[in-house]
């Protein structure tokens, strides 16, 4: 299954082409002796002009997490519907988040080359695409490669909207531009669950992959007809297909490995990714045109350390969210109707705090507000773990609620201060590093989530009489996500 990843690249390959043939002379003039960089100096003269492209494109990358959690709800229909069995069955969003990790960072160069809001607009209409395809998919087969194409396509709007805004804003508001766009994604995860079910309920499971396509062509159409201006690298040369095939293997690897890290072929899978990723950096520096210049991002000591706190930070959440959800189930006796309105407050605090947190980056300075989300997330972390049979729901809800609002005051200053030192010609494969540290801290947490439910149920299904047991998994998992948030913020700091 993880070779319906390569799907993709002759799709790349196709959009580079027919693309890279354009010329920088809509953008870019001479004038006077002077090169004039024409799109840049509208977007610093024209407020309204930075306001569309902000409501636009936050609009946009709504979709991508809106889609991704109302297709998680639909799952267990898909399955009946399809006739999937339980594996096949996991592959539905497994084949998304794969597909996306490994088009990061091809899909981020290949953004910078042939422009910005061109790579915006093709990778909306791949996301329509993918979604059509899935709402008629006739067999689990079709319906995973779809999930394929959307998350490739997913992976490169969202990469190239963040890298659109930190362009348009660079004057001044970057950070609260970013915040804006960051509470739309959490607005996204936030509605998913619930517009997925209840369209699930209303219309049947491909009514989900329906839903972004009519905002998603109103979004392509007013972009190209409203948001003047290209933003294209200066940095004219090739993708390196090598290099970004090695790193397709490499991930696809660790991904596979990390779920079945219990296994000796888990195990060694995890190992040949690992090999594979050394290759990757070997082949990089040997490249005349690599992929991503590593030297130079490892010169580059707040970059570096902005996208490592990220690492760490996603590593912190993404597991945990899995992990509560079934002890609320398990241990505390709640439907999951009502585990889901519990963890709905951490994405709400999430919500109302990202562009707040981006208004204050631009006069406080970033970094304070980066370590102390970290911190109030190690806090909130540490405070579940004295979670037992006794405690609270309402306080257990208040914790939760600290690890959002420290989330929402981690992320806009942390994706600010890192784009803050991209040269422009390279922002668009710098937000694809910070977007590829996000998923890669995804499938940090979710590794280690997995390990532990391995080593303490060894295959066995988990029910209510287990309670004992989970909640000793429970509380292994939170504390090793404190750890996470920890160094989270030792690298915040020290940015």
């Amino acid at each position: 299954m993880p070779a319906l990843s390569w799907v993709i690249f002759p799709l790349f390959w196709a959009v580079y082409t027919a693309a890279a043939r354009v010329s920088i002379a809509d953008t870019i003039v001479q004038h006077q002796g002077r090169t004039v960089d024409l799109t840049s100096r509208y977007y610093r003269r024209f407020a309204a002009a930075r306001l569309r492209a902000l409501v636009f494109i936050s609009l946009a990358v709504l979709l991508f997490p809106l889609s991704v959690a109302a297709s998680l709800v639909a799952i267990p229909a898909i399955a009946a519907d399809l006739q999937a069995n339980a594996v096949m069955a996991s592959w539905i969003p497994a084949a998304f988040v794969l597909s996306s990790l490994v088009c990061q960072l091809p899909g981020g160069r290949i953004a910078d080359l042939v422009g910005l809001k061109r790579a915006f607009v093709w990778s909306s209409v791949g996301f329509v695409v993918g979604g059509l395809a899935g709402a008629f998919a006739p067999n689990i087969e079709l319906l995973l490669v779809s999930r394929v194409l959307q998350g490739a396509a997913g992976a490169v709007l969202a990469s190239t909207g963040m890298a659109i805004l930190s362009r348009v804003y660079e004057s001044s508001g970057r950070g609260q531009a970013l915040g804006w766009m960051t509470s739309a994604v959490y607005l996204g995860m936030t509605s998913g669950p619930l517009i997925g079910g209840v369209l699930v309920d209303l219309f049947g499971w491909r009514s989900v992959f329906f839903l972004p396509v009519p905002v998603a062509v109103g979004v392509v159409l007013l972009v190209k007809r409203v948001l003047p201006g290209e933003w294209i690298s200066s940095e004219r040369h090739s993708v390196d297909w090598g290099g970004s095939l090695i790193f397709a293997a490499a991930l696809a690897a660790l991904f596979v490995g990390a779920t079945h890290l219990a296994e000796v072929t888990g195990a060694l899978t995890f190992a040949a990714g690992a090999a594979l990723l050394y290759l990757f950096v070997r082949w990089n520096s040997r490249s005349s045109y690599p992929l991503v210049r590593l030297d130079l991002l490892l010169q580059n000591t707040p970059f570096i350390r902005s996208v490592t706190a990220a690492l760490f930070m996603y590593g912190s959440q993404y597991g945990i969210v899995l992990m509560m959800s079934l002890y609320l189930q398990y241990n505390r006796g709640l439907s999951p109707t009502e585990a889901g309105q519990l963890m709905m407050l951490q994405a709400l605090m999430m919500t109302i705090c990202a562009p707040i947190a981006g208004r204050l980056s631009d006069t406080l300075g970033r970094r304070i507000l980066a370590t102390t989300g970290s911190l109030a997330i190690a806090v909130g972390l540490l405070w579940l773990t004295q979670m037992d049979a006794q405690m609270p729901l309402f306080y257990v809800g208040l914790a939760i609620m600290m690890i959002g609002t420290g989330h929402g005051l981690f992320s806009t200053p942390n994706n600010s201060s890192a784009l803050a030192t991209i040269p422009a010609a390279r922002v668009g494969i710098g937000a694809a590093i910070i977007s590829l540290a996000r998923q890669g801290g995804q499938l940090m947490g979710t590794a280690v989530i997995s390990l532990l439910l391995a080593i303490y149920f060894d295959g066995a299904a988990i029910s209510a009489d287990d309670a004992e047991t989970f909640e000793r998994v429970a509380h292994l998992a939170l504390y090793i996500s404190t750890g996470f948030a920890l160094c989270a913020a030792w690298f915040s700091w020290k940015r």
